[in-house]
């Protein structure tokens, strides 16, 4: 959700220090309620997976399937049939594509000047949200498809010719669509060096097996809040899915980052429209996998619009005796993820703090945090008497 959405009783809180027109120090506070784990514990499967879908604070098919699948594999059950596999394929899809329509289509635009496309986004929605049910995803990821490429990203698309370099990069832009403007107005504002060392590393997609393997048959708590691979921090989504891209390759290049996330995203709205019409392919990962980890033990890997997610479950007597959920906002949202690290980085001409709480927003937006957030940028000067942040 923007920060235009109402906050609700605990949002997300970024409280940042500046000095000299730079931030000099950034702290986050994410909610419990990002982690569904807990919630299920106690349940049959069949409970928490509907419990799940009904109230996970944030991308509810992601977390069903995967409890679902992960407590399949715990009980040791034949894995689904191809009919429902492909199901549940386009049905994470459809939820996929919902959430990035939302960040390009109404968060974004009002972030720089434009009009929200509310209707537009609401033609969409509707039928996103029952994606999988009918037969038709087909027709559905096809007009998907055209509105990346006549609405969003509309100057790309009018020339076969790749563009090379950032000044034709810029042309295409320039011949139209509404996420070429607002790309347009980010490059403008220049890019934010982040230097070598305090770049994330970009991980992408991984089995459950692999998961296992890096992990172990049960996560530890720290890795629950604070999930690192190889010991390290890492981004999970559209931008490390992508970053093979060419043109999202030349906007990382010339430093233009929250750029480049914005246009992983549209890759993967098209992506994942595909996946609705041609679901199973060999050619691209399942955006869901979930192997046994141990006796009683079922892991299952998801990919989201934020990134990966994963849940471990241990059954006892038929019922969830423990969850461990691990959401996407846990990778980018971390002490020492991509957020701070790329926020510490972060200055505006002439000392301006309006422009740098803008670009906390604009980089908050483009992590693509799972719940509502609020900024807060305090001189240094006056930030021991901001409120704690934990």
């Amino acid at each position: 959700m923007s920060t235009q959405d109402s906050p609700g009783d605990d949002p997300i809180r970024v409280l940042a220090t500046h000095a000299a027109g730079r931030i000099r120090a950034v702290s986050l506070h994410i909610p419990d309620r990002a982690w569904m784990g807990g919630a299920v514990i106690g349940m049959a499967p069949a409970e928490g997976v509907e419990h799940l879908r009904q109230h996970a604070s944030h991308s509810p098919q992601a977390h069903a399937h995967a409890l679902a699948l992960a407590c399949a594999q715990a009980a040791g059950e034949a894995p689904p049939a191809k009919a429902e596999r492909l199901r549940t394929e386009r049905r994470l899809a459809a939820e996929m594509i919902d959430m990035h329509l939302r960040r390009l289509l109404l968060d974004w635009p009002p972030s720089l000047g434009f009009e929200p496309r509310i209707n537009r986004y609401a033609e969409f929605h509707r039928r996103l949200l029952h994606a999988g049910e009918h037969e038709n995803d087909f027709l559905l990821g096809g007009e998907v498809l055209d509105l990346v490429a006549r609405e969003l990203l509309a100057g790309f698309f009018n020339q076969i010719r790749m563009p090379h370099g950032i000044g034709e990069f810029l042309d295409r832009l320039a011949g139209g669509g509404s996420l070429s403007s607002i790309l347009s107005e980010l490059i403008a504002h220049g890019p934010s060096t982040v230097p070598p060392e305090r770049r994330t590393a970009l991980l992408g997609t991984l089995s459950a097996d692999a998961w296992v393997a890096a992990v172990g048959a049960w996560p530890s708590a720290e890795f629950i809040r604070h999930p690192r691979y190889a010991g390290e921090a890492a981004e999970t989504g559209p931008l490390a899915r992508h970053a093979a891209s060419p043109l999202v390759r030349l906007l990382l290049e010339r430093g233009n980052r929250i750029s480049a996330r914005l246009f992983a995203k549209a890759i993967d709205v098209a992506d994942c429209a595909s996946t609705m019409r041609h679901p199973g392919s060999e050619e691209v990962a399942p955006l869901i996998d979930a192997c046994q980890a141990a006796p009683d033990v079922g892991v299952a890997r998801v990919i989201t619009a934020r990134g990966a997610l994963l849940c471990w479950v241990r059954l006892a007597e038929g019922r969830i005796a423990d969850c461990a959920i691990v959401p996407a906002g846990a990778w980018n949202l971390q002490p020492d993820g991509v957020y701070c690290r790329e926020a510490m980085c972060l200055q505006a001409t002439a000392g301006d703090p309006e422009a740098l709480k803008k670009r906390l927003r604009w980089l908050m937006l483009a992590i693509d945090p799972s719940l509502p957030f609020v900024v807060e940028l305090v001189a240094e000067e006056d930030a021991s008497a901001a409120p704690a942040s934990t």
